[in-house]
């Protein structure tokens, strides 16, 4: 085999090899040959039933221990309540979680005072029960007006069990 001929060789499998790894929530890297490549989710959507003019978008920081592959789901809190965030598009969805960071946009936010919260659950799961695995929210609450574009990130917080 030629020079020329090894080192894109080389190349291709380094490019392979680095391609065959993820990374988990906890920031650490998958071993080669482990599940393969990842996209972090993003998330785009509005509350059931919204009618707002309001829009929040931000990257979201999950807390550590939370595996890859897992279903995530955004909800905006109110009161003591909190509504889903339902994908524009239900079949383009990536909604699974690929180490620790996801970015969201929320339409049809209504204005008011509001606290982002997370949902993961297993799709894994074979129970006839809905249980989510984990369940946090963010620090603080956001507020937004009508017509509003807000950006705000978010680092989460695991809610106590």
């Amino acid at each position: 085999m030629g020079s020329r001929m090894k080192t894109s060789w080389i190349l291709a499998v380094v490019v392979v090899a680095a391609g065959s790894t993820g990374c988990g929530s906890d920031g650490t890297r998958n071993a080669p040959g482990g599940p393969g490549v990842c996209v972090p989710p993003v998330l785009e959507g509005s509350p059931f039933g919204a009618n707002g003019t309001a829009t929040l978008t931000g990257v979201g920081t999950l807390p550590d221990g939370i595996a890859d592959g897992l279903e995530l789901q955004v909800e905006v809190g109110q009161n003591n309540g909190s509504v889903g965030v339902l994908p524009d598009d239900l079949l383009a969805e990536n909604d699974r979680i690929c180490g620790k960071s996801f970015r969201y946009t929320v339409h049809k936010l209504e204005a008011g005072t509001y606290r982002l919260e997370f949902v993961v659950f297993d799709p894994n799961d074979d129970s006839n029960t809905i249980k989510p695995v984990f369940e946090g929210q963010a620090p603080s609450d956001f507020t937004i007006a009508d017509g509003q574009a807000l950006t705000q990130d978010t680092v989460f917080q695991l809610k106590a069990p």
